[in-house]
């Protein structure tokens, strides 16, 4: 795994403000350059709370995010007994706004323990599995995903490139492995 913390750094010297937008991986490795950056930041005088931007991490270890808020919480008390006023302290941004208005409009997913049980939810939702749409249905529903995916306002990418590539694994899955199959079967 690549434990490059690959961050933005981001200030708005007029408003005082500083962002840092993390773009690689968040491991216990790579959580000390993290601090070394925050401290960075406050060293160039930046008073008011610092942003740090987690939600386009490429990945975000649980145990380096814990460690992190405990440094930063140590940071915080160490500031507080030094300055009079309180500290500004550092905002961890794990889910972007959208991503967060996102999983709320969702509907709570209840789990399905019975197989069958998945089949009766997708009709009674008006849903059908993959595997029961024509070949024009899929190709139909491949471009409507990936037309979906080139709007930039559009859903989660990552919920789309999902079913953009369970949509390729279906339409792959029905072609012939043999070469001859697919002369036979195209004559």
């Amino acid at each position: 795994m690549d434990n490059q913390l690959n961050p933005l750094i981001k200030i708005d010297e007029a408003a005082g403000t500083a962002r840092i937008d993390v773009r690689g991986s968040l491991t216990l490795q790579s959580r000390p350059e993290l601090m070394h950056q925050i401290q960075r930041v406050r060293r160039m005088g930046i008073s008011s709370p610092i942003t740090v931007d987690l939600s386009h991490a490429a990945f975000v270890e649980s145990s380096a995010l814990a460690g992190l808020r405990f440094d930063l919480n140590a940071l915080d008390a160490g500031t507080r007994q030094v300055a009079v006023t309180g500290a500004p302290g550092v905002f961890l941004e794990v889910m972007s706004a959208r991503d967060h208005a996102v999983a709320e409009s969702r509907p709570d997913f209840t789990a399905l323990t019975n197989p069958s049980e998945l089949s009766q939810a997708l009709e009674e939702a008006g849903l059908r599995l993959l595997s029961d749409y024509s070949p024009s249905e899929l190709l139909a529903a491949s471009d409507l995903v990936f037309g979906m995916l080139d709007d930039p306002a559009g859903h989660s990418g990552h919920e789309l490139l999902a079913r953009y590539e369970a949509i390729g694994e279906e339409i792959a899955r029905r072609e012939p492995a043999d070469p001859a199959e697919k002369h036979a079967s195209s004559s």
